[in-house]
């Protein structure tokens, strides 16, 4: 039988910095981004998302198709998109004021104030939805805040002598 094999154990450093609190090379974040937002004034109106199918729960669930250029309905992209959005745009943000992304301009200009604002209000946030939101919210809402405040640190230690 095959409980007898053992099975590898594969570990995946997935931590945004080195050791030596040096970016990671080739660091990728779990989430993808996002599209850009569409203009109103191009915007065709979109149809309503399709109810959703019943299925069997043996079966695993299918990506489902849609046309060139469409974004896929809010429920397959992401548990609780909405709320999801609110955390990655606060996080971006945040992101942005340590320097790690560059802002819409296209250059990075640190300011640990409005990063450490940002790192505060996903933690109110947190604290208040404690019981309120999903698992998936929750743990999606807890990485982002872990992985915020090591780069808050890294950002504001002091240079080693």
């Amino acid at each position: 039988m095959a409980a007898d094999e053992e099975k590898p154990i594969r570990i995946v450093d997935r931590r945004m910095f080195t050791p030596d609190g040096d970016p990671r090379p080739g660091f990728q974040p779990d989430e993808t981004p996002e599209a850009p937002a569409r203009t109103s004034e191009a915007a065709p109106a979109a149809p309503p998302p399709p109810p959703p199918r019943a299925q069997d729960p043996e079966t695993p669930a299918e990506p489902e198709e849609t046309a060139a250029g469409e974004e896929p309905p809010a429920e397959s992209r992401e548990p609780g998109s909405d709320f999801a959005s609110l955390v990655r745009s606060l996080a971006t943000t945040a992101y942005s004021a340590l320097g790690l992304v560059p802002d819409p301009s296209g250059s990075r200009r640190p300011d640990v104030g409005i990063a450490r604002q940002m790192i505060d209000w996903l933690a109110v946030l947190e604290q208040k939805t404690r019981g309120n939101i999903s698992f998936e919210e929750s743990d999606f809402l807890a990485r982002v805040l872990y992985e915020l405040r090591l780069a808050y640190v890294e950002i504001t230690r002091p240079p080693a002598r």
